[in-house]
């Protein structure tokens, strides 16, 4: 019988530490806006992209987060999207399990031809941002050093909404935990990531 309270325990307390992880995940995206903010930088999301699905336990559990960013400046020209500004789109993404088991922040700069763009991606567009240095069969991706760069195959550009490379690094999440770390390890990171 007590390994039955046990167990129960078990579970309650996993959801107790996942309940506090959204807490804290939650924190540092609403810092990461006002901090951004005063860098230059314009979110073009106000609520954070995800994948979440009823038909797969994967999806029951949110466990990676994106905010997409660009620099504050001239319109991309795009009249179905006019909030779009000329210049890359910077993606932030949270991923709680890592691909070393280990939480991490992907940090990159996207380059689109913006024109392709018809509206501003909706959470569930989390795909589009997550995909460009996973998906062999879309992007021919290498990595150097700790840098990544994806180009987007031909067949794919349509698709990924104009998305021609990006380039990307990754830092350890639980170094970003104020202020200072989210502006000189996320957005000061994302504007020192090279040209393409």
């Amino acid at each position: 019988m007590s390994s039955t309270n046990e167990y129960g325990g078990n579970i309650s307390l996993a959801v107790k530490v996942i309940r506090e992880t959204y807490k804290n995940v939650s924190l540092l995206l609403g810092e990461m806006d006002m901090v951004g903010r005063e860098q230059g930088f314009v979110s073009l999301n106000s609520k954070f992209l995800r994948w979440k699905s009823d038909s797969y336990e994967d999806g029951w559990l949110l466990s990676n987060f994106i905010k997409l960013y660009q620099l504050e400046g001239e319109s991309a020209g795009n009249d179905q999207v006019p909030d779009l500004k000329d210049g890359p789109v910077f993606v932030v993404e949270i991923d709680l399990e890592g691909e070393e088991e280990y939480p991490q922040i992907t940090l990159s700069r996207f380059h689109y031809d913006l024109s392709k763009w018809e509206r501003m991606p909706a959470i569930s567009d989390h795909w589009l941002f997550h995909d460009p240095y996973r998906l062999e069969n879309h992007f021919i991706t290498e990595e150097n050093k700790g840098l990544w760069k994806s180009k987007t195959r031909d067949k794919s550009v349509n698709r990924y909404w104009g998305l021609q490379q990006a380039v990307g690094k990754v830092i350890p999440l639980v170094g970003v935990c104020d202020a200072a770390s989210i502006k000189g390890q996320i957005f000061e990171s994302l504007l020192k990531l090279p040209q393409l």
